[in-house]
């Protein structure tokens, strides 16, 4: 009775790496007693340069993956809806639950994660805010901020504890540091200091904004409804900075990209 034998292709059999090849050769000299021991250390002081020379290699293309992930990131990035009102300043703000739910989902999407932690006091009595991010291919960026401590209202009076003064300073923290670290921008459309409601931008405003959607290569009828107007010329001035800032944020990422 013949028997059919199955084949396989065996992944222990693959060529062995130079690293491999090398560690072979140093173990082959060190048993050899004719050998001087300045040829092991040469060998071995080779073999730490091909290391060096390997994570050297990984951590440019680490750093090339990250920068690469971060404009794209930050291409997508919305501009974040201002929700929240300070009765103090007459104005509006984004919190962080808005920033982390506009934004978190985009940067978790391209790779990076985010650590935000409190480390003590520094000597201006500024709470330290550790920073991190880290992104999926091991390059990772990390610094600390010193944030101002929140204890007291707009007239100088203190009007938090201790606890509370510190949950706000962190919060506070996290949220300008994200703001800051992927340049997302907040906007709102009831902005408090914004004086007349109804006014449009000039023809000069408009002439910018144009100019800047051709360097895109955007279309402007696109980019009109993608607002919810007519025409550029109908654009309210009071969100003229915002889009000004929307378009040359996208131009920069977009050469950064290049």
């Amino acid at each position: 009775m013949s028997t059919s034998l199955d084949v396989r292709t065996d992944d222990t059999h693959l060529a062995p790496s130079p690293d491999d090849r090398m560690v072979a050769a140093i173990e082959r000299v060190a048993m050899d007693p004719t050998v001087p021991i300045e040829r092991l250390k040469e060998m071995l002081a080779m073999k730490e340069r091909m290391e060096d020379r390997a994570l050297e290699a990984a951590d440019r293309l680490a750093k090339k993956a990250f920068f690469a992930a971060m404009s794209k990131c930050q291409a997508e990035l919305p501009v974040v809806t201002k929700n929240q009102k300070n009765d103090h300043t007459k104005s509006t703000y984004a919190d962080l639950a808005a920033i982390e739910q506009q934004a978190m989902p985009i940067i978790h999407k391209h790779g990076f994660a985010v650590s935000f932690q409190p480390d003590g006091y520094n000597e201006l009595g500024e709470l330290r805010i550790l920073w991190e991010i880290s992104h999926e291919d091991g390059h990772v960026r990390n610094g600390d901020a010193g944030i101002p401590v929140d204890a007291a209202g707009s007239q100088g009076k203190v009007n938090k504890t201790g606890t509370q003064a510190f949950g706000s300073t962190a919060t506070y923290g996290r949220r300008y540091l994200l703001c800051m670290l992927f340049n997302i921008s907040t906007g709102d459309d009831r902005d408090g200091n914004r004086g007349d409601d109804d006014a449009t931008i000039t023809n000069q405003q408009r002439d910018e904004l144009q100019n800047l959607i051709d360097e895109l290569g955007w279309n402007v009828p696109d980019y009109c409804k993608w607002l919810e107007i007519d025409a550029l010329t109908h654009l309210k001035a009071r969100f003229f900075a915002r889009e000004k800032q929307r378009l040359e944020t996208k131009i920069s990422v977009k050469g950064s990209a290049k």
